[in-house]
């Protein structure tokens, strides 16, 4: 039996002088996260992320950390998540270093994604694992 993943959106972002990390996600089971039939589900894990970031914008200004890696989204084993994501991101936050954090997340992640959106052609998948982008 395949075990289940859990994908997860992830945005790096810098509010009022201070990093946040904030994450959404949700088990996906028996396909792969960028196929036909669960791309909608992946897309409404990332607009679940971005709406709450938007919300945040009442309580100061609100910046993504960088255009490449401010938005990711991830393929992660439930365990792995549970067992790693709170030290990355402790981590993340208290030194701002994006290069280890994608590096940690390469490691752990089965794959993992820069989120763009790309006007005419919507949302841009580029692999930070495999360098493709889709």
């Amino acid at each position: 039996m395949e075990a289940q993943k859990y994908v997860i959106a992830i945005a790096l972002a810098e509010q009022n002088n201070r990093r946040l990390m904030p994450l959404g996600g949700k088990t996906l089971a028996g396909v792969d996260t960028l196929s036909q039939s669960s791309i909608k589900e992946v897309e409404k894990i990332i607009l679940d992320l971005l709406l709450r970031l938007f919300q945040r914008t009442t309580e100061g200004s609100l910046k993504i950390s960088n255009d490449k890696t401010g938005l990711l989204l991830a393929e992660i084993s439930f365990e792995s998540m549970h067992k790693n994501i709170p030290v990355i991101k402790s981590n993340w936050i208290n030194t701002g270093d994006t290069d280890t954090l994608i590096e940690k997340l390469k490691s752990i992640c089965s794959n993992l994604w820069g989120v763009k959106f790309k006007k005419h052609e919507g949302i841009m998948f580029n692999d930070l694992i495999n360098k493709n982008l889709s």
